[in-house]
């Protein structure tokens, strides 16, 4: 009893430990992401400000602005200003461009031909109008009154002689900043000194607080007309510290988060205060991969732990039971020694016994190299086994292809076609180079390749691929539509492997749609914010809900036997990898499995090399 608590103690202190360790080291991993997208979204955000707050200021200074606030009341300057508003609305991109007068009357505004025009509204009770009119730039964030649009505002004052004028006022859309953050790994919120987000990549967050709101903020926001009152409610989150580490973690309840299977969801929270507009900026990483991280090592720690255990224990058994045949042995002696002249052909008797378990004893210790060798020798034969069976699968079409060109070859040298019978050999002599440098890159699963990657053009990829694939498509009768745009795009990557995996992709879209009467697939590119995106998709019946999470799994296929290894797409996803991309599978809305390849566009500069 005292060594199973004593096992059950030891495996609960390692598992502690592993705990601890894998918790600091997940949880610092999630930590730096969030860091990473707080940084990068702050700076845009901040970078998207700075471009309209120095518009104001500028038109504030301008003659002809100050010349239309002067003869406001002047039917014909308001329509110049009507225009004017509307010109800078349209080259700066602002969401509305507005002049104010001293008593915060609105003359003139960008949207003055819309529906519900600014003009003729008094928005003097804004507190960005009132610190124009102290002379200072105003700053203010609220919901429109009449646009019912959220916005950033920024006025200044129109001076003339030391008399303020007026206020030139500049509206900034936040959607589009809400736009650029969609579809990003981690959450981003902005709220202001209240703690009300505004804006966040979560449309179901927005109006809603972070902590509840006093009195006197109530009647500060119902002043100045800042947010609809009643769309302010509390978020439903509870800020804590883990107890085990130093990480600022939140838990979010179900049905406000994407995804939630528990009551409620995990966030790791980075924050970051943005001094000129009041605001912070939050970035809330999810930390499911983190603790799912963290769970798998303590189980392997505790495993790995009673098997250290075990073995101990079978040791100690085992000297124990030697132990107790060397006694046995002894005290037998010692019997037959004291009966040795009365117990003599007992004595002989014994001797032979002991001999044959001794013999026994001996024949099962070399039974048991034996079999410890065989085990040795079966974990080589799997291993080559898995070699063998990685260099069949990515070897298998080329191979196809040469000997195709080859039987090509030799009936064109027969008709005295040699220019012909050239350029296949030529084709061949390509795939061999194409095969020696798949050769390099089998090395996939153990190691990240060192080869150094270079700026390759997609429609030359592309149109390499479908030449190699033409022969298995018309043998499918299989049609395949390419949308590429009209700029020709150029991504950081390796063109062999690359086109290895628009082969590998569209080869198990023909296995999906074998047997269909006419099969087609499509394959897409387009840019998306610094990145080259590439969809193939195929019409086959898609791919089951619980393969999802194991598709790239090495060895992993829903192929008959003797059809396919489970290599190609673990292969594929670990050479996008390597690019710096990511690989991801789904099904279409419209039927038909989905493949999504994001590449890095080249720099400027490696696209220079490449075009020389």
């Amino acid at each position: 009893m005292s060594r199973i608590v004593a096992a059950l103690l030891i495996c609960g202190g390692v598992g502690w430990a592993a705990y601890v360790w894998s918790a600091q080291v997940y949880l610092e991993e999630t930590r730096a992401r969030a860091r990473a997208t707080l940084e990068l979204y702050t700076q845009g955000l901040e970078g998207r400000l700075r471009k309209f707050e120095v518009i104001p200021q500028l038109l504030a200074r301008r003659g002809e602005v100050i010349a239309l606030f002067r003869d406001s009341a002047d039917p014909a300057v308001v329509a110049r200003a009507n225009m004017l508003t509307e010109e800078v609305n349209g080259t700066t991109g602002a969401q509305d461009t507005y002049f104010m007068d001293a008593e915060g009357m609105t003359f003139a505004a960008s949207n003055w031909a819309s529906d519900r025009p600014f003009v003729g509204g008094n928005f003097a009770f804004r507190p960005y109008f009132r610190q124009a009119m102290q002379g200072e730039l105003g700053r203010y964030f609220a919901l429109g009154t009449t646009s019912q649009k959220r916005g950033f505002y920024f006025a200044y004052p129109v001076r003339e002689d030391g008399e303020v004028l007026g206020a030139v006022v500049v509206k900034v859309d936040v959607d589009r900043i809400e736009q650029s953050w969609a579809g990003g790994q981690d959450d981003v919120i902005v709220s202001d000194r209240n703690g009300v987000i505004f804006i966040s990549s979560r449309p179901d967050w927005r109006f809603k607080t972070l902590r509840p709101l006093s009195q006197a903020a109530i009647r500060q926001i119902s002043e100045d007309r800042q947010y609809e009152l009643s769309d302010l409610t509390p978020l439903d989150i509870a800020w804590h510290s883990s107890a085990d580490t130093a990480f600022d973690l939140v838990h979010i309840a179900d049905g406000a988060a994407r995804g939630a299977r528990a009551q409620s969801v995990e966030y790791l929270v980075e924050a970051q205060y943005v001094t000129d507009a009041d605001w912070t900026v939050y970035a809330l990483a999810g930390t499911y991969w983190a603790r799912s991280q963290i769970r798998t090592t303590v189980a392997l720690s505790v495993l790995a732990c009673l098997l250290v255990l075990l073995v101990i224990t079978v040791v100690d058994q085992r000297r124990r039971r030697l132990v107790e045949g060397i006694e046995l042995q002894k005290a037998a002696a010692e019997r037959l020694e004291q009966r040795v002249r009365e117990r003599t052909a007992d004595l002989s008797a014994t001797n032979v016994r002991l001999e044959r378990e001794i013999e026994e004893r001996e024949a099962t210790e070399a039974a048991l190299r034996r079999t410890q060798s065989e085990l040795v020798q079966a974990g080589k034969l799997a291993a080559l086994g898995q070699m063998s069976a990685a260099i069949s699968h990515e070897f298998n079409q080329p191979l196809a292809a040469i000997r195709s060109y080859a039987e090509n070859a030799v009936t064109l040298i027969g008709r005295g076609r040699h220019d012909e019978a050239s350029g296949n050999c030529g084709r061949i002599r390509d795939l061999t180079g194409r095969m020696a440098a798949i050769s390099k890159h089998l090395n996939a699963f153990a190691r990240k390749p060192q080869g150094r990657l270079s700026a390759v053009p997609l429609d030359s990829v592309i149109e390499d691929t479908l030449e190699f694939l033409k022969g298995r498509l018309d043998a499918a009768g299989a049609r395949i539509e390419v949308r590429q745009p009209d700029e020709r795009l150029i991504v950081m990557a390796g063109p062999v492997r690359l086109q290895q995996v628009l082969t590998n992709l569209i080869a198990n879209s023909l296995d999906a749609m074998d047997g269909a009467a006419a099969p087609k697939i499509e394959l897409s590119v387009e840019r998306d914010n610094g990145r080259a995106r590439i969809r193939v998709r195929d019409h086959g019946p898609g791919i089951a809900e619980d393969h999802l999470d194991q598709i790239f799994d090495p060895f992993f296929t829903t192929k008959e036997v003797g059809r396919g290894l489970g290599l190609g797409l673990s292969i594929t996803y670990n050479i996008v990898k390597d690019f710096n991309g990511s690989l991801a599978a789904r099904n279409h809305e419209a039927g038909g499995a989905l493949f999504i390849i994001d590449l890095p566009l080249a720099p400027a500069e490696a696209v220079g090399e490449a075009a020389e």
